[in-house]
């Protein structure tokens, strides 16, 4: 289902070393009965990347933002900002956006406890959910958080998280049955896989 109440973008990293956190939120929200975005929509690089992750904030009522790559990058030596930054513009977006603009709502998410308030300090009081890398606390966060925006029923997390490692042990067969390579999937190609699988494969209510 599409439109501004139902969906939610991502803002995390892209890199290898959070793929399986990433997959797992994507599902989560899914498997929640809402619309996953994120900026891979414009794998393309046809248009320009900020216009694109303003255009997505804008389009959704809720996001969830990721701020725990803090640490120096192997090829730069400098950090990367781009995570608080979009925070920063949905933040700003909802301060002083029209009404529509005005309910958003938002899901810090951070690996380690408290350690945001040394690199982002001002936000010092807000309600942070760390989940040290684990991928069974992300979905627990992500589902529980999102089951309070919803009148639907929805599964407890470790249902969700055990519908997620279902999905991954099929994802070759999946694969097979589309004629794609698991290790060639396109964005597009493994939300279609998510959302065919989930249709097929559990009782949505």
């Amino acid at each position: 289902m599409l439109g501004y109440g139902n969906s939610v973008f991502l803002n995390c990293p892209f890199d290898a070393e959070y793929k399986e956190i990433f997959d797992s939120i994507l599902f989560t929200v899914q498997r929640c009965g809402f619309t996953f975005r994120c900026s891979k929509e414009f794998d393309d690089n046809s248009t320009i990347r900020i216009n694109n992750i303003i255009k997505l904030i804008k389009e959704c009522q809720y996001s969830i933002h990721d701020i725990s790559k803090v640490g120096l990058d192997d090829d730069s030596g400098l950090p990367r900002f781009n995570m608080p930054f979009e925070l920063g513009i949905a933040i700003g977006a909802q301060r002083f956006g029209d009404k529509k603009q005005g309910n958003k709502e938002f899901l810090i998410l951070e690996s380690q406890k408290h350690r945001f308030k040394v690199f982002v300090s001002d936000l010092a009081g807000s309600d942070i959910n760390h989940h040290n890398d684990e991928i069974s606390k992300v979905v627990k966060v992500v589902r529980d958080w999102l089951s309070s925006k919803t009148t639907n029923n929805i599964p407890s997390g470790s249902i969700v998280l055990r519908e997620f490692k279902k999905f991954q042990k099929n994802l070759p067969n999946l694969c097979r049955n589309y004629n794609w390579l698991e290790n060639e999937l396109t964005y597009r190609e493994y939300l279609t896989l998510v959302i065919t699988w989930i249709e097929f494969n559990t009782e949505l209510n």
